[in-house]
């Protein structure tokens, strides 16, 4: 492993891409393997990130209006603030554009920019502009980190806990695909996901160890958050949180909820070890809905059970797995 990281990162194709790349950097590079940069500045710790949609890879214009490519574009790379606690500041836009883009289209689409910045409680300082064969956008993010919670830090006897309900995403995925309009919420949960930075602040004031957001999906990102502590975990998973609209999707598919929920991407809902001292009448005050999904174990790997029946989990999203 690289002296580059400061946290280890999970198993996947896309990852091993990042460990050859810090491999060449070596000494080029510091602090990788995290949700967000750390960087000293005047005193204050900055969070820093950055993010790509690509059309075609994360988005369809078929299926999102432009305000809403716009939005979920700049709500993912904000989400990187929230996995870390940090308070968002500010939001660079970089787009590309194909030759002859409508205005329309790209004035809508900065609308949403706009909106989900302001939702979050960030502004936007700065961008770039390019002639591109596809619609590209970019996000850099910029947040206070005075207390950040890294993915490093979780402990055998830790409580496991996510935010909200999951399955959203990809109830709206499979509906698109299937040619059909997605349930309004699963919809939302698509496009305009909500920002959890208040959330990740209550986490992170519970004495969150270690924290993620659900980009990749519970199934992949429960394995990254544990591997950067080099620790494993019982995973229950009748205990997921499932969206109502996604239980009745696997249902239609023959499929357990827990399954199709653990293994629906680009979530952005939070996962965090917190002590085993925090108890279920502190979670109840949470902003949103936080469920406890399993505990921290010293022996690396997940153990997952469904009412006391080992099952094993679905993988993780992978830009680069093989289809």
């Amino acid at each position: 492993m690289s002296g580059a990281f400061d946290a280890a990162l999970g198993e996947g194709p896309e990852f091993d891409r990042i460990r050859r790349l810090a491999a060449r950097w070596r000494e080029r590079a510091h602090g990788l393997g995290d949700d967000c940069a750390f960087l000293e500045a005047g005193g204050e710790t900055l969070a820093v990130s950055v993010d790509l949609a690509v059309e075609g890879v994360h988005f369809r214009r078929e299926w999102l209006t432009p305000a809403e490519i716009g939005y979920r574009a700049a709500a993912a790379a904000l989400s990187d603030l929230a996995a870390v606690a940090a308070e968002p500041m500010a939001l660079l836009l970089s787009l590309g554009l194909p030759v002859g883009e409508d205005e329309a289209t790209v004035q809508a689409l900065a609308d949403g920019v706009g909106d989900a910045a302001a939702d979050a409680g960030a502004v936007i300082v700065g961008g770039d502009l390019s002639r591109a064969d596809q619609l590209v956008v970019g996000c850099c993010v910029i947040g206070r980190a005075p207390s950040a919670v890294r993915r490093v830090g979780a402990r055998p006897g830790d409580r496991l806990v996510v935010t909200g309900a999951l399955g959203g995403p990809l109830t709206a995925l499979t509906a698109w695909e299937a040619g059909e309009e997605p349930d309004a919420e699963a919809r939302v949960r698509f496009a305009r996901p909500a920002p959890r930075h208040v959330a990740a602040r209550f986490l992170a004031a519970h004495r969150a160890r270690a924290m993620i957001d659900l980009s990749d999906g519970l199934a992949g990102d429960v394995g990254h958050l544990l591997a950067a502590s080099a620790v494993g975990a019982a995973l229950w998973v009748e205990r997921i949180p499932v969206l109502h609209a996604a239980a009745s999707c696997a249902a239609r598919l023959g499929e357990p909820p827990w399954r199709f929920a653990a293994r629906s991407g680009e979530e952005y809902e939070l996962l965090a070890a917190l002590p085993s001292d925090v108890a279920d009448a502190e979670l109840a005050q949470a902003p949103v809905p936080v469920a406890v999904i399993g505990v921290v174990e010293a022996e690396p790997g997940v153990r997952a059970s469904d009412a006391g029946r080992a099952v094993v989990l679905p993988p993780g999203y992978d830009h680069f797995r093989p289809a």
